[in-house]
């Protein structure tokens, strides 16, 4: 059955008037759903209400077992339409495992219909993980009809999911909500899969400035490592000086985890013209505080640059052994091979006898990036 034909037979059977289901068996399966339906009462009688209740109970059971997927169908789009809260465990039922696609489909349009807020999180299933396009199309129309405040815990709680593609569709569809509530799940999503932080990242690019600000601020706070990380890449993505300042608040953190640090150097490298380098050149050379000049050497070599260069092979020189050894270790990190024949000669010279070890750890790290190049 090609897909505009499984809709036009969805249509059809939505669309005929639930009270001839009653009298007249519905036009596409005519000759198998006639048996569900009993006798016909009069309106608005004891009688009419029990056969009204006995053909919910068969709709119910052909929704679970018949053979025929034009049945299950029928019985899938009138109890959508029946608000008997019965019909809700058999359309959640066929929503996640009936084999004909459009049976899921329509089970997917019956549960919204009948605004049943704990279906919400098999209905993402369904758009996340269905094979059948058709199915997911109808089942991403079903979420539309959903209040997206009454759906919001339903679809926070679908984001603690095991399925990678199952939290990426909760995801995508808590951006489109644009709502405060979603924040603390959009948090941890930075730190979730590489495909699940591209949408964060991009939904968080189009909002405004001072709104994003706020939110990865937050983000850099967070307990998990991984939110931390991403909310350092979006503001390298930013790169404006007031993300340029946040990164910098992290690289000046005592204690941080090492994708996070690993992450700010990075940033702070990119974001270099809008960090007050002037100053920070100055610090490395003039202060009069040892632990200042090695702070802010170990940052030069973070922010790179001939400046940089300059600065920290003359502190090579800096009467200190601790100055020395933060100047070799912001020389690793500056990654120019260039410096190799000082730190070789500093290897050599006695008087560095304390930081040898972190000489040679600075020249092997350029080793190895000069052959990674050559490759």
């Amino acid at each position: 059955m090609s897909r505009p034909r499984a809709r036009s037979l969805i249509l059809v059977i939505l669309f005929a008037p639930l009270g001839s289901a009653m009298a007249q068996a519905p036009a596409p399966a005519a000759e198998p759903a006639a048996a569900l339906k009993p006798a016909a009462a009069g309106p608005d009688t004891p009688l009419a209400a029990e056969q009204a209740d006995v053909y919910r109970t068969r709709l119910i059971e052909a929704l679970r077992s018949d053979e025929s997927f034009k049945v299950r169908l029928q019985a899938a789009v009138f109890l959508g339409r029946s608000e008997d809260d019965r019909a809700v465990e058999p359309l959640i039922a066929a929503l996640g495992s009936d084999e004909h696609y459009t049976v899921r489909a329509a089970a997917a349009t019956a549960l919204a219909n009948l605004n049943v807020a704990k279906a919400i999180s098999h209905i993402i299933r369904r758009i996340a993980t269905d094979l059948d396009p058709f199915v997911r199309e109808e089942a991403t129309r079903a979420l539309q009809k959903y209040d997206p405040e009454e759906a919001l815990p339903y679809a926070v709680a679908t984001y603690g999911s095991e399925d990678a593609a199952v939290r990426k569709e909760t995801i995508s569809y808590l951006v489109g909500l644009n709502s405060a509530g979603s924040e603390p799940t959009l948090m941890k999503a930075l730190g979730d899969t590489p495909e699940i932080f591209e949408v964060v990242r991009t939904h968080l690019l189009k909002r405004g400035k001072d709104d994003v600000l706020r939110f990865l601020a937050m983000a850099l706070e967070h307990r998990d490592a991984s939110v931390r990380t991403g909310a350092v890449q979006v503001l390298d993505e930013m790169a404006t000086a007031e993300a340029a300042l946040l990164v910098h608040k992290v690289y000046d953190r005592d204690i941080e985890a090492d994708a996070v640090r690993a992450a700010t150097r990075r940033a702070l490298r990119h974001m270099r013209q809008f960090l007050p380098v002037d100053q920070i050149v100055k610090d490395a050379v003039d202060s009069p505080q040892k632990h200042a000049r090695a702070k802010a050497l170990k940052l030069l070599g973070v922010l790179g640059g001939e400046q940089a260069q300059k600065v920290l092979l003359g502190a090579l020189n800096d009467e200190d052994a601790y100055v020395r050894g933060n100047a070799v270790m912001a020389m690793g990190e500056l990654g120019d091979p260039a410096v190799v024949p000082a730190l070789e000669k500093m290897e050599a010279d006695p008087a560095n006898q304390r930081i040898v070890h972190l000489v040679r750890h600075a020249i092997a790290q350029l080793r190895r990036k000069q052959a990674a190049a050559a490759n």
